[in-house]
């Protein structure tokens, strides 16, 4: 009876541990992803000398009207170009959500030109990404792209991502 006693108190303690690391492991996951597809999108439009977009994406196979939680695709061209020559295929992920500073449709694709710049209509964006839990929204993470391409990583220590109603 005693070391069931303890395996149950050693269980108590663990689990909220083992929650928390797995909720920041998966925020850290999604905004790591999202920054390599940044750098995979640059990088190819340069190596290729055409444009290269990154877009959401909850189908694979086109750019869609979805948070990123849901997938994202690096494409060979313009979002809205039919039947894209497909990169990169994001699958979509659990334990968090995201929303971008500036969520509109257009300002959630980035294309990035030859010269290895944004196209010229595109002022820069933040993607917030929260975990789902509402008592966990300290293990948030921030990605800013400014206009010039360049990437800033933040934690602002608490969910900037309205909550659902």
């Amino acid at each position: 009876m005693v070391v069931i006693m303890m395996v149950a108190v050693i269980t108590m303690i663990a689990v909220p541990s083992w929650r928390t690391m797995q909720v920041r492991n998966a925020v850290r996951a999604l905004v790591n992803d999202y920054t390599v597809s940044l750098y995979l999108a640059r990088t190819e439009a340069v190596r290729r000398n055409t444009r290269v977009s990154i877009c959401p994406s909850n189908d694979g196979a086109n750019c869609t009207d979805s948070a990123l939680e849901a997938g994202w695709m690096v494409i060979v061209g313009l979002p809205t170009d039919a039947n894209p020559d497909i990169l990169q295929d994001v699958l979509p992920r659990a334990r968090v959500r995201s929303e971008f500073a500036n969520n509109a449709l257009a300002n959630r694709s980035i294309t990035f030109l030859p010269n290895g710049q944004p196209a010229p209509n595109f002022a820069g964006n933040t993607l917030r990404v929260c975990p789902t839990d509402a008592d966990l929204g300290a293990l948030s993470r921030e990605v800013a792209l400014n206009r010039t391409a360049r990437i800033n990583l933040s934690s602002p220590g608490a969910c900037n991502i309205p909550a659902i109603p």
